[in-house]
């Protein structure tokens, strides 16, 4: 369970959630954006996880692993990837190689400069449009993907991995549920710090996902390297 909950504070990394939010919260009234987009992002999450892990338990393989049993070599070579990817984003060495390759390629540094689709369209929308917004950008990603195999072969029963479903989703929409309560309870400060964490995780996210992605990935050679000697 430790592992899934660590997957759950890497997927709260999630820097275009928070600018998401910024943009909502920037809005005049945005108390009925951030609600719409956080249940839009909610149920998406929730059903599209709940939908994965039926495929899962009925005994189908995901990435060479069955319901019972993780696949050894796809776990081991998911925990090398990550270990590499942790590198790249959590050191100063990674962070050169990066800025090279971004240098090599300014065309595709060009493309992502600017607001994100995302909010773009959050920032003239209605609450129709934030629920939508919400629904796409959170559907599942890798860390998800990876905390659903670990519920899968856990050997939970399913009411615990409806369970550990519910609590990876207020894990990771933590960054839309803090400022949802502070505007309720705070709206006059809210804004502001929303506004500088925001800063503060554009300059410092991908550092802190890099420690998370490594922590990921000894957790998955440990466990293909344990299903390996069994």
């Amino acid at each position: 369970m430790g592992q899934i909950v660590v997957l759950a504070i890497g997927a709260a990394v999630f820097p275009t959630l928070i600018a998401c939010v910024a943009v909502m919260i920037s809005r005049p009234a945005p108390r009925g954006l951030l609600l719409a987009f956080y249940l839009g992002g909610l149920i998406s999450s929730l059903t599209s996880g709940a939908v994965v892990l039926a495929y899962f338990n009925e005994g189908h393989a995901v990435l060479g692993s069955t319901s019972s049993t993780p696949s050894p070599g796809t776990s081991i070579v998911a925990g090398l990837v990550s270990l590499v990817l942790s590198w790249l984003m959590a050191s100063r060495r990674g962070h050169a190689l990066l800025d090279r390759w971004r240098s090599r390629h300014p065309r595709r540094r060009e493309k992502k400069q600017g607001p994100s689709w995302a909010e773009l369209h959050l920032g003239r929308a209605n609450a129709r449009v934030a629920f939508a917004v919400g629904a796409v950008i959170d559907l599942p990603g890798p860390f998800y993907l990876l905390a659903l195999g670990d519920i899968a072969t856990g050997g939970y029963s399913t009411a615990e991995q409806l369970g550990l479903i519910v609590l990876f989703n207020a894990i990771m929409f933590l960054l839309a549920e803090v400022p949802l309560i502070g505007y309720l309870v705070q709206p006059d400060t809210t804004a502001e710090r929303v506004a500088s964490f925001a800063t503060w995780l554009n300059a410092n996210g991908l550092r802190v996902m890099g420690w998370l992605v490594g922590a990921v990935g000894v957790g998955l050679i440990v466990q293909g390297l344990a299903a390996a000697t069994s």
